[in-house]
């Protein structure tokens, strides 16, 4: 049974945590906004918690553009909450439902507005925090192991940024469907931690700055499968590590674009390069995965990286640490809480 949605006034002033002039960390607060109004195919969700979203970082930043809205604009671009207000053509069914949004910007305030078209429901038994960020980071490593990256069993994957929510879900599943892993961390604080969620060899590639040659000299071959969502300078070294018909997926850029991929070298190692967004990848498939990694994590078969959340107050704070590559897992801000 969904609980009663509290009514809106209008003219309702609430929290937000803002894009302003500024672009970095320091230049965010919590500020006052108007609650927005749902237009027609829209509801009006007051927000239980909200990612901190790398896209809510290169936006804030201008690393991004393309879909980006013009400033001033309300961050938060993963989050999750009750439905407490409908537009016109949205059915009044809605009110009270627990949903969550990915793709869409606002959630970093108490409430946001989204497409109905677009809301998904967070699982009865799944709690707030878990149900408003699991869905994009392990659908993220899902697709980026199995529909793009064409995972066989027993083959040889490395995975980028093994300590953040994309790397830790992507090495149990990656070891679930059979394959050897090798995470690659930036500290050796980050080794210790990431561990825990089962790769069979972990690599602080700032110490191991040749990563290649010690996953050679580690497995006797090339690797099969590199999932990256770091680029950056160092991206080349991904091709060096793969073995004839090795596979890199990219997923992302944290640490900046990568150099041009030379095609002379593709051709002679035998080697390819895709690129990935999971959106596209789950309207491929038709999300028809999603009920089971539900089960996964429901049951404690993976387990989740979810740190204890922010508060909007720290907005500032968390987006340096981010920014600073210091935190590890998935990070969230409670906004409403237990709503």
């Amino acid at each position: 049974m969904s609980a009663p949605a509290a009514p809106v006034a209008a003219a309702a002033r609430m929290r937000a945590v803002v894009a302003g002039e500024g672009t970095t960390a320091a230049s965010l607060a919590v500020g006052e906004a108007a609650v927005p109004e749902p237009g027609p195919g829209q509801v009006l969700i007051r927000v239980a918690y909200a990612a901190l979203n790398p896209m809510d970082a290169h936006a804030l930043a201008g690393r991004i553009r393309w879909g980006v809205p013009a400033r001033p604009f309300v961050l938060g671009y993963e989050y999750a909450g009750r439905v407490v207000g409908v537009g016109d053509g949205v059915a009044d069914e809605l009110v009270g439902e627990r949903v969550r949004v990915a793709g869409q910007w606002g959630g970093l305030a108490d409430y946001a507005v989204a497409d109905a078209d677009r809301l998904l429901p967070i699982p009865a038994r799944m709690g707030w925090p878990l149900g408003t960020v699991y869905a994009s980071t392990t659908a993220t490593a899902w697709h980026a192991l199995h529909t793009v990256g064409r995972l066989a069993k027993g083959e040889l994957v490395v995975v980028h940024s093994a300590a953040g929510p994309v790397g830790v879900m992507a090495t149990q599943i990656a070891r679930e469907a059979g394959a050897t892993v090798v995470g690659l961390v930036g500290s050796a604080e980050k080794l210790g931690w990431a561990a825990a969620f089962g790769a069979d060899l972990l690599v602080d590639y700032r110490r191991d700055a040749d990563w290649p040659s010690r996953v050679r000299a580690w497995a006797g071959r090339g690797a099969d499968l590199v999932v990256d969502g770091v680029q950056g300078p160092g991206a080349a070294k991904n091709l060096d590590a793969l073995a004839p018909f090795g596979r890199v997926v990219y997923l992302g850029a944290a640490a900046g674009p990568a150099p041009d991929v030379p095609v002379a070298t593709l051709i002679a190692k035998s080697v390819s390069v895709a690129g990935m967004v999971v959106y596209d990848a789950i309207a491929r498939t038709g999300g028809r995965e999603m009920q089971r990694l539900q089960r996964r994590l429901l049951s404690g078969r993976w387990v989740y990286p979810l740190n204890p959340p922010f508060g909007l107050d720290d907005a500032a704070a968390a987006f340096a640490a981010f920014e600073r590559r210091e935190l590890r897992g998935r990070s969230i801000f409670r906004v409403g809480g237990e709503i």
